[in-house]
Formats: C-alpha cells, sequence, structure tokens
C-alpha cells in the first residue's frame, strides 16, 4: 500500500469529516498546535496516533452526551406521568374521604334521632320497632330492711 504523506491540517480534515467534529473542536486542535509552533503544514506522522485519539475521544463524548439528552427527556416525561398520576390519586382519595365523612354524618344523624322508626319485615309489614326504652326499677328491700 503507498500512503500519502498527509500534512497536519490535512489529517485534521480528515478526522474531523470522519468523525462528525464540530468545527469549535476542530479551531481548538488547530490552535493547540499554533501555540506550541509547530506548522500545521508539516508532517502528520508523528502526531497521527494522538489526533485520532482525541477526535475518537471528543466523538465518543459527543455520543455520551447525546444518549444522556435523549434520557434526561426521557426522564422528564416519566415523571410528569408520575405527576399526573399522583394527581389523579390524590384526587380518587379526596373523593373517597368525602364519601366517607358524609356517610359517617348520615350515621350520627341516624343515631341521634330518637324518633326513628324502622319498619321489620319479618315481623309483619305493620309493626314498628322503636328505639329500646329502660325503665330504672327501685331497688327492693332485702329481709333485714324496713319494709
Amino acid at each position: 500500500m503507498e500512503y500519502d504523506i498527509k500534512s497536519i491540517a490535512e489529517q485534521i480534515e480528515c478526522l474531523a469529516r470522519l468523525t462528525g467534529a464540530p468545527t469549535s473542536f476542530v479551531d481548538q486542535v488547530r490552535d493547540l498546535f499554533t501555540r506550541k509552533g509547530i506548522s500545521l503544514g508539516e508532517d502528520a506522522a508523528p502526531y497521527v496516533r494522538a489526533l485520532e485519539e482525541a477526535f475518537i475521544r471528543e466523538e465518543s463524548i459527543r455520543a455520551s452526551a447525546e444518549q444522556t439528552r435523549v434520557g434526561i427527556a426521557s426522564s422528564v416525561s416519566d415523571f410528569k406521568k408520575i405527576g399526573k398520576t399522583y394527581v389523579q390519586q390524590v384526587e380518587r382519595l379526596r373523593r373517597v374521604q368525602a364519601g366517607l365523612r358524609d356517610k359517617r354524618r348520615s350515621a350520627r344523624a341516624a343515631a341521634a334521632d330518637s324518633t326513628t322508626v324502622r319498619i321489620d319485615s319479618e315481623i309483619s309489614a305493620r309493626s314498628l320497632v322503636t328505639r329500646q326504652q329502660h325503665e330504672d326499677m327501685p331497688m327492693v328491700p332485702g329481709p333485714d330492711d324496713l319494709q
């Protein structure tokens, strides 16, 4: 195989196209070489491995960041669903509690009503059952007590 000798600038451009690196990253790599006093027209051979590693890492970081964005968007959607379900459950609980309160009030009102009359259908359709009444009888004196 025959390899064309590439300049650093050409190698950077090639790796940028292959990995889809953003322009900002490509500019940072170029700037790194120029700050170190290395011409972008020089042979890229001594730097190929480092350049490839840098571009592959950047691509990996971008992919990971995208997965994180997707995961966060999914989590936000899930939390909205959880919140909606929570609100629905709280509303159901409030309705049940209100129903129980109403039943408790009506039961108390029925118990407090001393004139409540119920029909006992087993005895007769016309029999009335009323609240039980108590009579307080005086105590009967014993044999040694005054009669």
